[in-house]
């Protein structure tokens, strides 16, 4: 009996909860671009009913059944206030779409100050300064266009090996195929008299409203690629997307490189995102760089090297979140912290690999807000290298992943300074906020802050990787050394932020200064974006 009378009053208690409550569910989106908006606040007008929506845009809160004529607000900082009425008897597969705010109102601080000093001049900086960071031009009516050209960010660069360099490329939209997507490039280096290329082919299995980067991915994709390649400075798996670049110092420690891949990269609503990858790549060196085996008396020098391998690198960004706008993806997340972890195996049987190894990598993230003093950007790596391999393929204090937060690279070693097959590198960087610069009315309104950054790498070459205990490895390039008993430390100090895109800084080399052809210290000009 009591077992009986507990189970009516349990359904009578949920009988009347549910005649007393209903549930709004649905979706915010961007108006302009049909792109998720995360982190909008969606309450009924006058009343603390309400809820915030997660990171693709969804939402959904409770509210009684007494509520009549309901009035949904949705609102979200850099987007306009909506109010929405809604049917009582439709409020489970809402579609709200809201509107940015003109862009030039986020710019209005920057173009009175720049036109307060000289109108004219700062309209004209201004312009260019949005052009530039726009990245991409729509080919056509923006608002019908199947292809984008770009990106502007990478059309004129320079480095020592290909002088100046121009780059072409274009990128299909969603207008074209929701889930097909076609990216590529041109460019030529006048100082090698070379053209180089990339082609993509993406298939989105779910529809994307713009391209194909909308979070959160699940993309096939083809790649082929025929650049520039630097293994002291670049990953293996990172983009040539170099910009407006000031100085290298890879001018004899650089390859020319072409691969295909084929990946498959997956990111998840919970932070957590995994690629999966097959590549068969060619390096051939290039200016003075040479790839010569010891042979028991004699060296045997080749003209280029092949791999395959196959990879898997997992990511977890706590928190993960994004403003998305046509071909911009920018964290709403900056401070929450971001993990890699990858394993790569390389194969002597497939596809003509002439190497087996193994290298693990790991990454860890984070910015700390400190208050009115500025923020503190901390990026640490560890990598290793378990097998004997050519020096191409051993790790150097610049190959490292790019996410989110600022991470720039060491400026005065050489490209192939130090040799080691396992490394640990840390990076800080320290932007002020209220401090000096802040204290001056007209760079406080241009935002322009101070910065000071210090950036340290420590690593062991095992025997197995040293081309004087081992045969049948290519020597090492000219001015490389192994790590000794300190790391390698250089520091900046400088400004940020002029004009929303550039940095000026002086750096500094404190150790291993003794070695030939040391760069001691330096003024460097970088881009910020």
């Amino acid at each position: 009996m009591r077992r009986y009378v507990l189970f009516l009053l349990t359904t009578i208690c949920s009988t009347t909860l549910f005649a007393q409550y209903r549930t709004f569910q649905g979706k915010v989106i961007d108006a302009v671009y049909g792109t998720p908006v995360a982190y909008a606040a969606v309450y009924i007008h006058s009343t603390s009913y309400g809820t915030v929506t997660d990171n693709v845009g969804e939402f959904s809160f409770i509210a009684p059944d007494s509520l009549q004529k309901v009035q949904l607000v949705v609102v979200r900082q850099d987007f306009k206030i909506n109010h929405l009425t809604v049917d009582p008897q439709n409020i489970t597969d809402l579609l709200i779409a809201i509107r940015p705010d003109d862009f030039e109102t986020s710019t209005k601080a920057l173009s009175d100050s720049l036109e307060s000093v000289n109108k004219k001049k700062g309209g004209v900086i201004d312009k260019a300064t949005r052009f530039v960071i726009n990245d991409w031009i729509a080919l056509g009516n923006p608002n019908t266009n199947k292809f984008d050209f770009g990106r502007i960010q990478t059309f004129p660069t320079y480095n020592p090996i290909e002088g100046v360099r121009l780059r072409a490329g274009f990128a299909s939209t969603s207008r074209l195929n929701p889930h097909l997507f076609l990216k590529g490039y041109v460019a030529y280096g006048f100082g090698d008299q070379r053209f180089k290329y990339r082609g993509e082919v993406t298939y989105a299995f779910k529809p994307r409203a713009y391209h194909e980067d909308e979070f959160p991915k699940n993309n096939l994709n083809l790649v082929y690629e025929n650049d520039l390649y630097s293994p002291g400075e670049m990953h293996p798996r990172s983009l040539n997307n170099l910009l407006l670049i000031t100085y290298r110092r890879s001018a004899d420690q650089a390859t020319y490189r072409n691969f295909g891949e084929i990946n498959y990269d997956r990111e998840y609503r919970n932070g957590f995102a995994q690629t999966l990858s097959l590549r068969r790549s060619r390096m051939v060196p290039q200016g003075d760089l040479q790839f010569q085996r010891q042979m028991v008396s004699s060296l045997f020098e080749q003209n280029a090297l092949f791999t395959t391998e196959a990879g898997l690198q997992l990511r977890y960004a706590v928190r993960e979140a994004y403003n998305q706008q046509k071909r911009k993806r920018k964290s709403l997340e900056l401070t929450s912290p971001v993990f890699f972890l990858s394993h790569t195996i390389g194969y002597t049987e497939a596809l003509g690999g002439e190497n087996r190894y193994h290298r693990t990598e790991f990454s860890a993230q984070k910015r700390f807000l400190l208050g009115s003093v500025g923020r503190l950007d901390v990026v640490g790596e560890a990598m290793k290298v378990w097998n004997s391999v050519p020096f191409p393929m051993l790790v150097y204090p610049n190959q490292r992943y790019r996410h989110l937060i600022e991470s720039n690279a060491f400026f005065l070693s050489q490209a192939m300074e130090f040799m080691a097959d396992e490394q640990v590198t840390l990076r800080t960087t320290w932007v002020g906020d209220d401090v000096l610069l802040a204290k001056v009315p007209f760079l406080n309104k241009l935002q322009v802050r101070e910065l000071v950054s210090l950036r340290a790498a420590y690593g062991r070459l095992s025997d197995q990787n040293n081309p004087e205990l081992t045969t049948n490895i290519f020597e090492f390039p000219l001015n490389s050394y192994q790590y000794g008993s300190q790391p390698y430390i250089e520091g900046t100090v400088g400004i940020t932020n002029i004009l929303g895109l550039l940095r000026v800084e002086y750096v500094h080399r404190f150790t291993y200064r003794d070695h030939p052809d040391a760069l001691l210290g330096k003024i460097r000009v970088d881009v910020t974006l």
